[in-house]
């Protein structure tokens, strides 16, 4: 069950069908279908099934007073549909279910994380309209419904002890802080690209993936999503970042997490990452593209799209 907050004045307002019509309903469409999930598998309300207007005749957000005004209506909805899993796109969806059983959830820190709700599973997500992707991008927000389709294709409702589920492993930030000590200095670019093929390496020598970190096939090659919006801001007193023309340098300031030796890593996976880290110091940006391009996932799919079918912002395992 997805929850937004309102129908807007030029999709559901004037459609009827929740998130369809409008930039944010085909935003809504296409992310669903990334992540493994049709319409006819869920459910989509609003918090207000109303439109809110300003005195311009504009769409504005609902206030408190109003969603409280709807908090029983979306309380039978819910108990109604009996959803195993309930997605909450925005904050005023977020504020919405806290009124029908209290918690302690914001957007900004819980996002793409699952948590035990009324019962439920509860997964808070950006808004897929244009004014959110400002905040949180297509790739961030086309990883976030990966998550949900996982956690919706893994089963049964958690225990009550269950807060969190699936949250990227830390030993994910492990090989990050390994790479960087590493290289001592490498671009975005790099980084992403370095990440990618440890994945890669790792999964096809062992069978099993390194991190729980997400790649999607993007222009220039794999992206790895937890590395975009600005990661290294939360690690400002163990490394720098600049920005050198059109990109931005990491390197370490030599003393904390980021100081030699870094976290410890399994034997085979810092086996694994330091040969691949050798093996992408000599090379040019345009051959670590290429590098990464010619793996199997790649590989997939560019004979994928050749076929006619886009994989841009698609998962790459």
């Amino acid at each position: 069950m997805f929850i937004g907050e309102a129908p807007s004045r030029l999709g559901a307002d004037r459609t009827a069908i929740p998130f369809h019509g409008d930039r944010a309903g085909d935003n809504f469409e296409h992310l669903l279908e990334l992540g493994g999930l049709s319409r006819g598998q869920v459910f989509v309300t609003n918090a207000v099934l109303c439109n809110p207007r300003d005195a311009s005749g504009n769409n504005a957000p609902p206030s408190k007073a109003v969603l409280r005004n709807c908090a029983a209506n979306l309380q039978r909805q819910i108990f109604a549909i009996d959803p195993r899993v309930v997605v909450t796109l925005g904050s005023a969806a977020l504020e919405a279910t806290r009124l029908i059983e209290e918690h302690t959830l914001s957007l900004r820190g819980e996002v793409r994380t699952a948590h035990h709700w009324n019962g439920r599973t509860l997964i808070p997500l950006y808004h897929p309209g244009a004014r959110a992707m400002v905040h949180r991008n297509f790739a961030a927000q086309t990883a976030d419904y990966y998550f949900v389709g996982e956690i919706y294709r893994r089963g049964p409702r958690p225990s009550r002890k269950q807060k969190e589920i699936a949250k990227p492993h830390s030993i994910g930030w492990d090989v990050v802080k390994f790479l960087v000590s590493t290289f001592e200095r490498c671009s975005l670019f790099r980084l992403h690209k370095a990440m990618y093929l440890v994945e890669w390496r790792t999964l096809s020598e062992t069978g099993e993936r390194a991190t729980d970190f997400v790649y999607l096939r993007q222009k220039d090659g794999p992206y790895c999503v937890e590395l975009g919006s600005r990661w290294f801001r939360r690690f400002e007193s163990e490394l720098i970042a600049r920005r050198q023309g059109d990109q931005i340098l990491i390197e370490s300031k030599g003393r904390g997490l980021f100081e030699l030796p870094v976290a410890p890593l399994p034997q085979r996976l810092r086996e694994i990452a330091q040969t691949v880290a050798g093996e992408l110091a000599p090379l040019s940006d345009a051959q670590l593209k290429t590098k990464s391009y010619l793996t199997k996932p790649m590989k997939d799919r560019l004979l994928a799209e050749r076929a006619g079918f886009s994989q841009l912002n698609r998962p790459l395992f």
